[in-house]
């Protein structure tokens, strides 16, 4: 076998080896694990402590109390040693004007967190001071419902109403809290305030009832690939797929650059580069391009594009060279090579020397997967063949 045989050999083995690779790129913030969700943000619970009266609120009987009214707990933080100092409660504290047990509810919204909430990985966090008066065992609590869309019940999650005996036999309110996952399919959260009498006018008091939400940072992870699986012929058509997807929990925010400078002066575009959905705009001409918009949680778009190679004789110096990167940091020029690229991926033609041009960190490997911001490149070598 004559050596540029075994070179043909050595460059199809390792072009083997390298048809399915792809450059991945995961950029994920630093910081938190979880942050307020952006479409629904801050405090979500209407008049938590009745300072606006029954604003946001229905029930029977239902009245918010002053805590400077006599016979009810005052603004007492308590425990089951007795009190521990006081809580802010503002004037007033949510309670049923009644002598039997009743409760006060509202349903709060979700809808406009569904795709970050189908993710499954949206948190809620739950507070509210509970309690009642002296040694009496009036008590109040409050109960979260998760709702799906048809209203069905997906989960609950209850800030026990305290005994007498867990206010140390004092009057006051015991701080409560709880942090579950809100359940895929969550559309609704109804929020019930309860007001439990054990004998005697109602004397249960809740007061800052709260619910908010967290979720997993926006994780973006974009892939480069191309379907050039051997040598590239004059004439032979290259397509081109870049997949972006958001992988966290919040919508992200996509600006990416596509630099083809390095593909163009040996191929022409014969088309896109087009994107698959309207959240990801595709923007530009010539040989540069902009990827921008914004994806929901879990939404995945792809930009595709295809080349036809020039006749060899026409062309720049024979390597397909295509660049993903944020516009900050594009390479200047046009680039000859994936050199010093650790996310270059080269597919070497038959021509190639005997020792392929496949970058040795990823032959063998379907991805790479970068951890932060940097770039992805996308070579493909191109050299006339000769004959043995």
């Amino acid at each position: 076998m004559s050596k540029t045989s075994l070179r043909r050999s050595a460059a199809r083995l390792a072009l083997a080896a390298a048809a399915a690779a792809a450059v991945t790129v995961t950029v994920a913030p630093a910081g938190a694990s979880a942050d307020p969700l952006v479409t629904q943000p801050g405090e979500l619970v209407v008049n938590g402590g009745g300072e606006d009266g029954t604003t946001g609120w229905t029930g029977r009987n239902f009245l918010p109390i002053p805590y400077t009214a006599g016979g009810y707990p005052a603004n007492t933080l308590v425990g089951p040693t007795g009190a521990l100092g006081t809580f802010n409660g503002g004037t007033y504290a949510l309670h049923a004007d009644t002598r039997a047990s009743e409760d006060a509810s509202q349903l709060v919204d979700l809808t406009p967190s569904a795709a970050s909430i189908d993710t499954g990985k949206v948190t809620a966090k739950m507070s509210a001071h509970v309690g009642g008066f002296g040694t009496q065992n009036d008590r109040g609590g409050v109960t979260y419902q998760f709702l799906g869309t048809d209203g069905n019940i997906l989960a609950t999650q209850v800030l026990p109403a305290p005994m007498a005996r867990e206010r140390g036999n004092v009057s006051g309110s015991v701080f409560r809290e709880a942090t579950v996952a809100v359940p895929v399919g969550t559309r609704s959260v109804n929020v019930v305030a309860q007001f439990i009498v054990d004998f005697g006018s109602n004397e249960a008091v809740v007061d800052n009832v709260s619910l908010t939400l967290d979720a997993a940072p926006s994780q973006l992870q974009v892939t480069h690939t191309s379907d050039a699986a051997g040598p590239i012929q004059d004439g032979q058509v290259v397509n081109y797929t870049v997949t972006l997807t958001n992988s966290g929990g919040q919508p992200v925010t996509v600006d990416r650059a596509l630099a083809l400078a390095g593909v163009l002066d040996d191929a022409d575009l014969v088309s896109g580069p087009t994107s698959s959905d309207g959240a990801l705009v595709v923007s530009g001409a010539g040989d540069l391009f902009g990827i921008n918009g914004t994806l929901a949680p879990g939404q995945t778009v792809t930009v595709v594009y295809s080349v036809v190679a020039k006749p060899y004789a026409e062309q720049g110096d024979h390597n397909l060279v295509s660049v993903l990167a944020d516009p900050a940091n594009l390479p200047a020029g046009v680039p000859g090579s994936c050199a010093g690229a650790g996310d270059c991926l080269e597919v070497a033609t038959a021509d190639t020397a005997a020792v392929p041009l496949v970058n040795p960190a990823v032959a063998g490997v379907a991805a790479a997967v970068v951890l932060a911001g940097g770039g992805a490149f996308m070579f493909t070598r191109r050299r006339k063949a000769t004959t043995a």
